[in-house]
Order: C-alpha cells, then sequence, then structure tokens
C-alpha cells in the first residue's frame, strides 16, 4: 500500500510544477458538494440527497468574501441517469453579487463490475448585480477633501453602469470511478458567456477547466487514507489543491495545500503559496458534516482572518420508484465526501 501511496504522490508534485491557476469561487471541501465541480456526480450513488456550503473567507478585511450554495440530487436509477439542482450566491466587497441557478443532467455506464464512467451537462442562469451606492468616485473624494462630504459624481463612467446582467452558462464532465480510484474532468463557461456590468463592452468568462483524481488506500474495516489532487485553470489563472483525508468511520481528517508547490514566488505568480487547510467531519450513511479552516501563507498572511467553511449534506428518504430494482454490478464509491 506504501508503495502505491509513495508513487501517487510523486506524480502529484510532477504536474504541481505546470504553470497552472483560478477565478471562479474556490472551495477547500471541493467534494462535500460534488455537484458543484461537475455534472456528472449526479445522482451517481442512486440517492437522493440535499447539500449545503458556506464559506466565509478573509472575514478581517473590508474585501471580505462570502459564498454559499445548496444543490438537490435525484437519482433515476432505472434509466441509469442522475438530475441535480444547484443554486449558488457570492457577495464581493458588500456591492458585488452573483446568483446562479443551474440544473445538471448525467448518464452513469457500468464498464464492469469495479468501474463506472459518468457524463454530465449542466444550464445556469446567472444574474449578477451592483449597487452603486456603495461605489465611490475620484471627483467624490475631492469634494470629501474640499467640503466634507462625498456628495454626488460628475464622472463620466457612471452612465455607462448597468445595475445587473444576466446571462446562460454551459459546462460538461466526466468521471470514472473505480472501487480504489476515481479521475474526473470537467470544463465551465463554455460558451464564453459575457459578464460586463459596462454598456457595450465586453468582459467574457474563460473556460474553467479542471482535473481531479484519487486513491482510496484500505487500512482496516472503517480506516482508510485518501489522497486526492485537483488541479484548476482558467484563462491566465491556475492552481492545484493537494492533500490527503484520513478516515476513521465515523471522523474524517483531511489536511491540504493549496498553491503551486513547486512553482517559485514571483510577481506574476502571486498564487504559488496561498493556504494550508486543515478539515475535520463526521459522515456516516445518512449524513455528513464538515468544518475547514484555510490558514494563509501568502501575502495577506494571517491577519486576512484565513478562511472558514461549512458543509453539511443529508440523503432524503423518497422513493420516486426510480431506483434501481437490480444492480447488475453493486459498485464501491473511491471518491471521498469532503
Amino acid at each position: 500500500m506504501w508503495t502505491r501511496l509513495s508513487i501517487f504522490f510523486c506524480f502529484l508534485f510532477s504536474l504541481s510544477a505546470l504553470p497552472l491557476s483560478a477565478q471562479d469561487p474556490q472551495l477547500s471541501q471541493n467534494l462535500a458538494n460534488p455537484l458543484l465541480n461537475s455534472p456528472a456526480f449526479a445522482g451517481l450513488q442512486d440517492q437522493n440527497k440535499v447539500y449545503l456550503t458556506h464559506r466565509n473567507q478573509w472575514p478581517n478585511q473590508s474585501a471580505n468574501y462570502q459564498y454559499s450554495a445548496a444543490a438537490l440530487e435525484v437519482s433515476l436509477g432505472k434509466i441509469n441517469s442522475g438530475l441535480g439542482l444547484l443554486i449558488s450566491s457570492d457577495k464581493q466587497f458588500s456591492s458585488l453579487q452573483t446568483t446562479s441557478l443551474a440544473l445538471q443532467y448525467a448518464y452513469h455506464a457500468n464498464l464492469n463490475e469495479s468501474t463506472l464512467l459518468s457524463m454530465g451537462l449542466q444550464g445556469s442562469l446567472i444574474f449578477r448585480s451592483l449597487d452603486y451606492s456603495r461605489l465611490t468616485y475620484g471627483d467624490q473624494l475631492s469634494s470629501f477633501l474640499v467640503n466634507g462630504t462625498l456628495g454626488s459624481t460628475l464622472d463620466p463612467t457612471a452612465s455607462l453602469f448597468s445595475n445587473n446582467v444576466n446571462y446562460g452558462d454551459l459546462g460538461a464532465g466526466l468521471l470514472l470511478n473505480h472501487s480504489t480510484y476515481w479521475l474526473g474532468a470537467s470544463v465551465h463557461h463554455i460558451n464564453r458567456p459575457n459578464q460586463s456590468l459596462l454598456e457595450n463592452s465586453d468582459d467574457l468568462i474563460a473556460p474553467k477547466y479542471a482535473l481531479q483524481g484519487g486513491l482510496s488506500l484500505a487500512i482496516s474495516e472503517g480506516k482508510s487514507i485518501k489522497p486526492v489532487i485537483y488541479l484548476k485553470n482558467q484563462g491566465n489563472f491556475a492552481q492545484v489543491d493537494l492533500g490527503t483525508y484520513v478516515q476513521l468511520d465515523p471522523l474524517v481528517l483531511g489536511f491540504w495545500f493549496r498553491g503551486l508547490p513547486l512553482n517559485k514566488t514571483t510577481a506574476d505568480s502571486f498564487s504559488s503559496r496561498e493556504s494550508l487547510i486543515g478539515l475535520i467531519g463526521i459522515q456516516n450513511n445518512r449524513y455528513s458534516f464538515g468544518y475547514s479552516y484555510d490558514f494563509t501563507v501568502s501575502g495577506l498572511g494571517v491577519g486576512s482572518g484565513g478562511a472558514h467553511e461549512l458543509s453539511f449534506s443529508y440523503v432524503l428518504n423518497w422513493d420516486f420508484g426510480q431506483r434501481k430494482s437490480y444492480q447488475r454490478y453493486r459498485q464501491s464509491f473511491a471518491c471521498p465526501r469532503f
């Protein structure tokens, strides 16, 4: 087992030397709400399940970032499929807010008694808004220095802003699950939607590409080690999440590094060293609950307050008559829950 583990980590660090980074919201518990990562996860385990996620990033900074998401997956086992419904919202700088409503479909194919391939598609509606009453322009600052009040702005840029913008977004994913390992690939923003809040201006979202993989190494009954890697690339940004879970039923412990481990810190690679992440969770066949904390090791330092993240999932006792009456193969899933 340890030989396999050593080879796996050597492979992970060699990948992390690639020039990689990300722009979309980042989560430390990447698999606590798997529908956020890829539509291929929808209905994968033949369960109807609800997920809740909340992240509070840099709470000590004025540029505090808040992210929340709720998801529902429904298994359509009789047709080897699953549906996912996902709602998320993030708030930046107390004035910029983005809300997303996504619908997912996945098809699951048993390749053999230990391997399953899942293919998923996602369509989203995005609602983006900006509260301009919270913005301050240069001429308002000049007025404040002279008169002691901000007053109104005459900046011509102010008239170009729209209060909100709505657009559609497309994504897709693949997932290969074996009883002892798993591999996944996903792409979001395939259609490169325009998110600009300025009239007659383009701010196209670059496609986000992601690769995930991991091993499940059994130690004894109810005890295992699950090393995982998550690589993300979006435009000029890239990043690697590298870590492992230790499962001691019902307790789960996790330790992660986020950044580019073998990349030297330079002016244009600020994400080379971002954070160390610790996780503690409890899980059973019905529910899971996790808490993680990001210890900031980038230039922001510990004074930023790091990031707190909570996750919760619960298996619903729903029966739509869609669960498989029998399974040709009884799959075991290597993918962790956090």
